[in-house]
């Protein structure tokens, strides 16, 4: 399913992508609110919880305050996970 991408998901995705090159894979969806999944080699052997506060850090850096609200959630895996929908190619 296509969607046309708000400036503030362009602007995230943009960001997460600097910190989470090739060949990370960022998968944002805005429904009421952005949701998502990063899948990259850099959150090997790292907590749930360190990997949230990296990509919070990403977040807090790069969005304003009132942007940061419309975050829902957005999680990161690494590529030998088992993840949801937002993960697949499909």
């Amino acid at each position: 399913m296509a969607s046309l991408k708000t400036p503030l998901l362009s602007k995230l995705e943009k960001a997460l992508k600097k910190r989470f090159p090739p060949p990370s894979s960022i998968k944002l969806e805005d429904h009421d609110g952005i949701i998502g999944v990063i899948t990259s080699p850099a959150f090997a052997g790292m907590e749930t919880i360190d990997r949230q506060n990296l990509i919070g850090e990403v977040i807090s850096t790069n969005l304003e305050s009132e942007e940061q609200r419309y975050i829902q959630i957005i999680v990161g895996v690494t590529p030998d996970e088992g993840t949801g929908y937002l993960a697949s190619d499909d």
